[in-house]
């Protein structure tokens, strides 16, 4: 086997596909073949397996299901991001979104605002809303609190996320002026890194989650939700269902956030549009 490339067959990227589209919901047409076989191609060296149909069994397997099927998620899950992706978002919450919310909380209320950031990926989206609420709770003559909760699918990705280290080119996005307040800068062995202040990390909090579990596992709902660039990973079906969830776990006016290349026309949903891939909850 060695040396050699293991071809996946259309009866192996059917069966593989269809357990990912099922358990996760993220669509794997024929032309993701290459994408899957050079993603899973090393997992069947480095198990001793002659074939994807072995691998698919092992992934099924009791004791697949216990160890491999972190690891495939992982690797068949995708995990772009960025800080300030898409700025104009947190240019809308800290001028609209954040005054608001402040507005009608009442005064002097411990309880912290609550944002959610769904399909986070390794944090740079929880981080960056970390750091918008963080500048304008400093702005105020009152403080307030807030607490934002990350999660994706992918349990390596957000044990990364909580870790809140990157290397510096992750960060070349950030305003210098922020870099310098949020970011400690690592030396000796740790040069090229950097980590997200504690205090930043002690307001957020990460953990696996499923989009396409039937109930999120939330005792308290959101005042704010980002769920940006994942929907498009699901067929139309799948995305009504778990922005369907997703709004059931939105207070009343809460605000929805989505990417800008995704939309919600056409879906029964009790949000309403207030801007652009930005919906306020009826």
């Amino acid at each position: 086997m060695d040396g050699l490339e293991i071809r996946m067959n259309e009866s192996e990227r059917n069966d593989i596909s269809s357990f990912i589209e099922g358990e996760f919901g993220i669509k794997m047409p024929p032309v993701k073949k290459v994408m899957l076989t050079s993603r899973l191609a090393k997992r069947l060296k480095i198990l001793g397996l002659e074939s994807y149909s072995e691998y698919y069994r092992y992934i099924r397997s009791s004791e697949g299901m216990k160890g491999e099927l972190f690891i495939f998620t992982d690797l068949v899950s995708t995990h772009e991001t960025g800080f300030f992706r898409e700025p104009q978002h947190f240019d809308y919450l800290v001028s609209s979104v954040l005054p608001e919310l402040a507005s009608t909380r009442e005064s002097g209320t411990r309880h912290p605002l609550k944002v959610l950031s769904a399909a986070c990926s390794t944090g740079e989206e929880a981080y960056t809303i970390a750091i918008m609420a963080e500048e304008y709770r400093n702005s105020l003559a009152s403080s307030y609190l807030y607490r934002i909760t990350g999660t994706d699918i992918s349990t390596r990705v957000v044990q990364d996320a909580a870790r809140g280290v990157y290397r510096e080119a992750r960060v070349q996005n950030v305003p210098l002026h922020l870099r310098r307040k949020y970011f400690m800068e690592g030396k000796e062995a740790k040069a090229g890194l950097v980590r997200i202040v504690p205090e930043l990390r002690a307001c957020t909090v990460f953990f696996p989650m499923n989009l396409m579990d039937y109930t999120y596992p939330f005792a308290e709902k959101f005042d704010i939700i980002f769920c940006r660039n994942a929907l498009i990973y699901f067929d139309r079906t799948n995305q009504e269902k778990i922005l369907q969830r997703l709004t059931g776990c939105l207070k009343k006016n809460g605000y929805l956030f989505i990417g800008h290349s995704e939309t919600m026309t056409g879906y029964n949903l009790p949000v309403r549009c207030v801007e652009p891939t930005v919906y306020r909850r009826n």
